[in-house]
């Protein structure tokens, strides 16, 4: 599609509606964290119970991802992603205003299906509605809107329940999206949204649903050793209800996930790649804001405002390398993103004994700048391996960004838990000598996976049509 069909106006527009779709997943992802407290203090629930609040969103937004993609080739992206917002929108009112813990799981779900529809609806709307020399770019607008949502969380999440309550870190959603719900249907072309439509593979949509809401449930909890039943029955689940999948997908005439895809080497070679980059980011993600606290002494609040600094090297950096990978190719921006993630990971490793407070704003910019060299350049490389199923791909870079973070917050908490002995302790309890054993050996295994980026990145040949 030509730049002449789409007015440029409409471009920006678009582009700004699909930057707030994934800056209010991001941001939804990881302000909510903050005000567990708060929240099971004031609903009366413990500390497992609370944690719901997250995981019932989590294993919603990744079952129902792929689903909607489909949904999405019957009935247009104009549509789903109008109505994500919508449901983010109401469901988000519903958690902020009922004291009812019930309530508000449900309404989480409700908000994970909502979320489910943008983050399946937005990628391919570059994909639809963006020249080719200009889908990197596109992609890495979204990008840089899920991580800067996911990095300023925890500072707003901190700032909105000390002023105000923790109601409010759901409320801040409802302008929001009144804004961009008429900028989205507005600004969205109509011209390709009339389509055949093909019936709907909802036994392959269900047995996805269950396995992905399985697996995401038992990596969830398989940090907890009260749990550890419940994981186990989670996993047996998911390779049932995968093995189905995959058996029902073969022989569907029209299934909800053309399994073809994974046939070729390349695609899923990239799809590894975007999920260890995660499996990495993600680890750090998780344990730095308590290495900040415990091992340095810094205040919720510091560590909040010091993780403003990959996302603001992010969004200062994504767009240009996006851009330059548009003109000189994919494939060495990917094997960068890998070597600069693993170059940011192993400074955690030698550093983590020495590392103040001005060390560690200096080391989180390597960190930034890493995840812009993923975003645009690894995500469209997945899109072109594709082949024909170029739509159904562009809704993957988000499963491969869903799974890989459920699997590195997994992969971290266990090793962490390994090695600093913690098992059973609460993590403010753990010393900062004890608490270094484990940070340092859950990095040097996100390094691990940041140099098979390089490996498979520059193994990996790419088939350029200029």
């Amino acid at each position: 599609m030509s730049e002449t069909v789409l007015d440029r106006r409409h471009t920006a527009l678009m582009l700004v509606a699909m930057f707030v779709a994934t800056l209010m997943d991001g941001l939804d992802s990881s302000i909510v964290s903050v005000a567990l407290p708060n929240i099971g203090d004031d609903l009366g629930i413990d500390t497992g119970t609370a944690a719901w609040v997250t995981m019932i969103y989590m294993m919603v937004l990744a079952g129902l991802i792929i689903p909607f993609a489909r949904v999405c080739s019957n009935y247009g992206v104009k549509l789903i992603l109008t109505l994500g917002f919508a449901l983010f929108t109401v469901s988000s009112l519903f958690c902020g205003l009922f004291n009812s813990f019930p309530i508000l799981i449900a309404a989480r779900a409700v908000q994970g299906v909502g979320a489910a529809m943008l983050a399946a609806a937005g990628p391919i709307c570059c994909t639809e509605h963006l020249p080719r020399n200009r889908l990197a770019f596109g992609l890495g607008v979204l990008t840089i809107g899920a991580s800067l949502g996911y990095a300023i969380g925890p500072a707003v999440g901190g700032i909105v329940v000390e002023l105000l309550s923790w109601h409010w870190i759901f409320l801040i959603n409802i302008p929001i999206g009144l804004i961009v719900i008429p900028i989205a249907f507005l600004s969205i072309p109509s011209d390709s949204e009339v389509r055949e439509k093909k019936d709907l593979d909802l036994v392959g949509t269900a047995t996805f649903f269950i396995a992905m809401s399985s697996a995401i449930f038992a990596i969830e909890t398989v940090a907890y050793p009260d749990l550890v039943t419940l994981s186990c029955i989670a996993a047996v689940l998911f390779v049932i209800f995968t093995l189905v999948f995959i058996a029902w997908e073969r022989h569907h005439p029209e299934p909800m996930l053309k399994l073809s895809m994974f046939r070729d080497l390349g695609f899923c070679s990239v799809f590894l790649c975007l999920m260890f980059v995660n499996i990495a980011y993600m680890i750090l993600i998780y344990l730095v804001p308590f290495y900040g606290e415990i091992s340095l002494g810094l205040s919720p609040m510091e560590i909040g405002l010091l993780l403003f600094i990959p996302s603001v090297i992010t969004a200062v950096t994504g767009l240009p390398v996006s851009k330059l990978s548009d003109r000189y190719g994919r494939r060495p921006f990917c094997i960068i993103a890998g070597a600069i993630t693993m170059f940011s990971v192993l400074l955690y490793v030698f550093l983590a004994d020495s590392l103040d407070i001005v060390t560690l704003a200096f080391v989180l910019v390597p960190q930034g700048l890493g995840w812009a060299f993923v975003g645009g350049p690894m995500a469209s490389r997945l899109v072109e391996h594709a082949g024909a199923e170029r739509d159904m791909a562009a809704s993957m870079t988000n499963e491969a960004y869903y799974i890989g973070g459920a699997l590195g917050l997994a992969v971290g908490a266990m090793v962490f838990t390994a090695f600093s002995h913690s098992d059973g302790v609460d993590i403010m309890d753990v010393t900062a000598s004890a608490f270094n054993d484990g940070f340092v050996a859950a990095c040097i295994v996100a390094a691990v996976f940041a140099a098979a980026i390089v490996v498979m990145s520059y193994l990996l040949r790419d088939d350029r049509q200029e």
